[in-house]
C-alpha cells in the first residue's frame, strides 16, 4: 500500500510538488515506491544510474559530476541541488543561445559566455569574500561588450523556503565589524535609512541577501566589474513569489535593484524555448517542463 504522498510539515507547494514528483518517478522513471525509499527518494539503483537527471544529458552531466552514487544530489527529487545541472548545464552545450537568453535577462552587455560552473564560491581564499560558506548555485562568467570580466550568480529553489539561522552565522551578523557588515555599507545595494541587519535576521531574506553580497564580495575583490544575482524559483512556491522577494526588493537602493533579478522557472523557460531550437533541445525544455513545473491551481 503506498502512503499518502504529502506531510503533515508541507506548504501548499510543497504537497504539490510533491505529489508531482512522486508521479514523475513512478511514470516516468519506472522507479517503484517502497517502505524503504519513501516517495521522492529514488531507489539506490536508481540513483546508481543517474535517473535523477534529464535523459537528453545525462551522459554529459555524468561527465560534470563523475560517478552517480545515492547521496541526496542523486536521489531526493524534491531539493533543488540537482536542478543546476538539468537547467543549466545542457546550456554548455550551446553557448551562443545561452548569451541570448542571458542578455534578455539582464538586459544585455553579454558578448561571450567563458564558463558555465555548478556551485561557486569565488576562488578557494573565502576570506576575500565573506569569509563563511556562501556560494551560487551556478555562476555564468561572461566577456562584456566593454572588454570587461562579468558574472551572473545564481540561486536556485525549488520546494525550499527560508532556514533557521546557525550559532555561527547569528555571532557574524551581530559583530559590526564582520565582513557581512563591511559588504554590505560599501555596496551600496540598500537603503542607508533602513536598520537592514534587523531584517537580514529573518529566515525568509538572509540567504537572498548572502548570495547578493557575495557578488558584490566579488566586484569588490576585482574579480570582474559587472555582477547580476539571480533568485530562480518556481511561481508557485507562494513563500518566494508573494512574500520573500517583495520584501527583499523594499530594501534596495537604485544599484540593489540594478543588479537582482528575481525569476520565475516559467518565464526562464519561455526564454528557452525561444532560443534553444534544436530536436535535442526540444527534448530537454520538454522535460524540464513536465518535471518542474507544477500547475497550483
Amino acid at each position: 500500500m503506498i502512503k499518502d504522498k504529502t506531510c503533515h510539515y508541507d506548504d501548499e507547494f510543497k504537497a504539490k510538488a510533491r505529489a508531482h514528483q512522486f508521479v514523475f518517478r513512478e511514470n516516468e522513471l519506472n522507479d517503484r515506491y517502497d517502505e524503504k525509499n519513501p516517495q521522492v527518494m529514488l531507489s539506490p539503483n536508481a540513483a546508481k544510474q543517474g535517473l535523477i537527471f534529464c535523459d537528453t544529458y545525462r551522459c554529459f552531466i555524468q561527465k560534470k559530476v563523475g560517478s552517480f552514487k545515492t547521496s541526496a544530489l542523486f536521489s531526493n527529487m524534491l531539493r533543488s541541488e540537482h536542478i543546476p545541472y538539468n537547467i543549466f548545464t545542457p546550456m554548455e552545450m550551446n553557448l551562443d543561445a545561452a548569451v541570448s537568453v542571458f542578455n534578455k535577462i539582464i538586459g544585455g552587455g553579454i558578448c561571450k559566455i567563458e564558463n558555465i560552473k555548478i556551485e561557486f564560491a569565488g576562488d578557494n581564499d573565502k576570506i576575500k569574500y565573506l569569509n563563511d560558506g556562501t556560494s551560487f548555485d551556478t555562476f555564468i562568467k561572461y566577456k562584456h561588450i566593454d572588454g570587461s570580466e562579468g558574472g551572473i550568480g545564481i540561486e536556485v529553489k525549488y520546494t525550499e523556503n527560508g532556514y533557521r539561522i546557525g550559532d555561527i552565522e547569528k555571532k557574524t551578523i551581530e559583530n559590526k565589524n564582520s565582513q557581512y557588515h563591511q559588504i554590505t555599507k560599501i555596496s551600496n545595494y540598500y537603503i542607508p535609512s533602513l536598520d537592514v541587519l534587523s531584517f537580514i535576521k529573518e529566515n525568509h531574506l538572509r540567504q537572498i541577501w548572502r548570495n547578493h553580497i557575495l557578488g558584490y564580495s566579488m566586484v569588490n575583490n576585482g574579480d570582474f566589474k559587472h555582477f547580476h544575482h539571480i533568485h530562480l524559483y518556481p511561481q508557485g512556491n507562494k513563500h518566494f513569489h508573494e512574500h520573500a522577494i517583495p520584501e527583499y526588493k523594499k530594501l534596495l537602493t537604485d544599484d540593489g535593484r540594478k543588479t537582482f533579478i528575481d525569476l520565475t522557472y516559467e518565464s526562464l523557460f519561455d526564454m528557452i524555448e525561444v532560443y534553444f531550437t534544436s530536436e535535442k533541445e526540444k527534448e530537454w525544455l520538454k522535460y524540464l517542463r513536465k518535471r518542474y513545473i507544477i500547475v497550483t491551481k
